[in-house]
């Protein structure tokens, strides 16, 4: 009786309050833990996200600073939203955005070290290391990765407004939803079938099995939202940066590109790391989830609007030759 009684409690009426104020106050605390990052604390996000030199935060370049408000020209953004974007220089090699230009706490935009790249002799600056191994320029895998982190300022401008318009939503707020829904969802079924089949007669391992299995389909369904969600936005996206024109849709297939070179490079020079976290084509590698698109996709997805245009011959020039 010992073991049973604190069980016996939970199917009472008071113990069912209790459950459901827990649920309840998990549901909106983990939601809290997603929106405040985006909203509040966007700042202390930023700092934790920015990237530091000597234990201080480097600055971003003049040259990208003006290169981020062409973007915003390009983009036509608003004086109200030009003032809720702050870029700033992030740590990696991938851009990075957090926050809403739909939040007054506006939205923030990472820029990577490497588009301050021009040459060779500012990666051997960097002195980038692999798996704690100096990067060697002179190798040919070295060489492929330091191709891949040399970006050309038209495509930078690409891959700035990318990040510019992936905050132009209410993505933090969907996605800041769901975590309340879904276990709200799976109390709440959870209830209607113990009550269905009366299973608070039944043995507990009976109940535990049935929130086991309920439980395993409400996280499923979460990741489930989220993925789609952060897909559908990037679709939106890319399809938005076509119709900047032709020279945007042949950027596009560059940075693409550049980005599945980087991360074959990866692969091979991380060792048994590698295969982990890339794919032999240079996605990367997510299992079963997918939480954004395929970059091989998305390379494919402007390689066609190329040829839409026309332009058939640019597209064979881009795929035979080498990075510069």
């Amino acid at each position: 009786m010992a073991v049973r009684k604190p069980v016996t409690w939970f199917l009472s009426p008071q113990g069912r309050r209790f459950s459901m104020a827990l649920i309840t106050t998990t549901g909106i605390g983990l939601s809290v833990t997603r929106f405040l990052p985006n909203t509040i604390f966007i700042d202390k996000y930023k700092e934790f996200v920015h990237y530091y030199n000597e234990s201080k935060p480097v600055e971003l370049s003049k040259e990208l600073q003006e290169r981020c408000k062409k973007c915003l020209d390009i983009l036509k953004m608003p004086d109200v939203h030009r003032k809720l974007i702050q870029p700033f220089s992030i740590f990696g090699y991938d851009l990075f955005h957090a926050g809403s230009t739909s939040s007054k706490y506006g939205a923030i935009i990472g820029i990577p070290v490497n588009f301050t790249y021009k040459s060779f002799e500012d990666i051997e600056k960097d002195n980038i290391q692999v798996n704690h191994k100096k990067l060697n320029l002179k190798t040919d895998i070295g060489k492929k990765l330091g191709e891949a982190l040399i970006i050309p300022e038209k495509v930078q401008e690409f891959a700035i407004c990318r990040e510019i318009l992936m905050v132009q939503n209410n993505k933090v707020i969907y996605e800041s939803a769901y975590p309340f829904m879904c276990i709200f969802f799976v109390y709440n079924l959870s209830q209607y079938i113990n009550k269905k089949l009366n299973l608070y007669a039944a043995p507990p391992p009976i109940r535990v099995t049935l929130y086991t299995i309920v439980g395993t389909f409400g996280l499923g369904m979460y990741f489930l939202l989220k993925d789609m969600t952060e897909t559908f936005y990037e679709t939106q996206v890319d399809k938005k940066l076509c119709e900047l024109g032709d020279d945007y849709v042949e950027s596009g297939v560059i940075y693409y590109k550049k980005l599945l070179q980087r991360n074959q490079a990866l692969r091979e020079l991380m060792g048994n790391d590698g295969p982990k976290k890339y794919t032999a084509m240079g996605n990367e590698n997510y299992g079963i989830r997918q939480p954004r698109l395929a970059l091989i996709h998305r390379k494919q997805f402007f390689e066609s609007k190329l040829k839409e245009s026309g332009k058939g011959e640019v597209l064979e020039n881009l795929n035979s030759e080498a990075f510069a």
